[in-house]
């Protein structure tokens, strides 16, 4: 009997921006592509977004409508998605790929798009208090502290964008940052016009209080070490990422633990790619996410038609 084509010719693990901008390009170009998407939050972190900025469009969108919009196009372009984690990838002479319901898959090509996680603070009942006062989604959570006190814990693009969602319901914002913000000069501008938003600069989260739920942070100043108390009913640690490379290989990561790439998004291993925040030198913004979906996508048609 003549063996079935491999129905799973190309595998794209992850669903946020970067994979799914991959899927669909690497879909059109021919090939049969196979998502794995575990978490059911297709767009990834860019998901939780309340206003999308900086797309070479016109317009505004959530987060939610341009993961949605990207989801719909892949699915248009025939990609195959599997509601499912992937557990193992083996770089052997061929590719083996398992999924979280034990169901295994040989693909010609990988292309590792699953992103990065926010980095936690590290300091004790940070856990405990999650959902009871720790949040990391101001669009998600910011209606539960309407006209209360709240701090956000960073001053990059992300934690800025936070603040600007949280200052529309919340009676203050106190910003906590170790440094000056790093921010896109549009939101700086913005934050600056906001009057309900303070800043504590030079200082970091150092402790939670409460008991039932947060009543308030200590924060210490990174300078002298002085520490002082802010009451507050919510927290927003924004203070980086963590890249989400714990299934590759430790030969294709970094000390940071990002994938480590060529021009084309290829690893050490050539049949092997990665793209978005998992990868070494990713820029951080949605259009570059975009963009190196694309480039790995032609990238890996180049290679599967040698």
């Amino acid at each position: 009997m003549r063996p079935l084509k491999n129905t799973c010719q190309v595998a794209v693990i992850g669903g946020g921006v970067a994979g799914l901008a991959a899927a669909r390009h690497t879909a059109r170009l021919g090939k049969l592509v196979t998502l794995f998407e575990g978490s059911g939050l297709f767009g990834g972190l860019v998901a939780t977004v309340g206003e999308v900025d900086f797309l070479p469009v016109p317009g505004t969108f959530s987060g939610q409508d341009l993961a949605t919009a990207l989801l719909g196009d892949a699915r248009m372009a025939a990609v195959q998605i599997v509601e499912a984690h992937v557990s193992k990838i083996e770089l052997g002479p061929s590719l083996t790929l398992t999924d979280a319901e034990h169901r295994t898959y040989h693909p010609e090509s990988i292309i590792i798009a699953t992103g990065a996680s926010l980095r936690s603070l590290g300091i004790a009942r940070e856990v405990e208090f999650t959902g009871r006062g720790v949040s990391h989604c101001a669009t998600c959570d910011g209606g539960f502290f309407r006209a209360q006190d709240v701090v956000v814990a960073g001053g990059g693009d992300a934690a800025v964008h936070a603040a600007l969602v949280l200052a529309k319901t919340s009676r203050r914002v106190i910003i906590v940052c170790r440094s000056k913000l790093k921010a896109k000069r549009d939101y700086i501008e913005k934050i600056a016009a906001r009057e309900n938003v303070d800043f504590i600069w030079d200082s970091e989260v150092e402790e939670l209080l409460g008991e039932d739920g947060l009543s308030g942070v200590r924060v210490r100043n990174a300078k002298h070490g002085a520490r002082s108390d802010i009451d507050c009913t919510g927290l927003f640690p924004f203070i980086g990422v963590v890249p989400n490379s714990g299934l590759v290989a430790n030969s294709l990561r970094v000390a940071s633990g990002c994938i480590q790439t060529d021009a084309d998004f290829a690893t050490s291993d050539r049949r092997v790619f990665a793209v978005g925040a998992v990868r070494l030198a990713y820029g951080g913004n949605l259009i570059q996410a975009m963009a190196e979906g694309v480039g790995a996508a032609e990238a890996v048609a180049r290679l599967l038609s040698n």
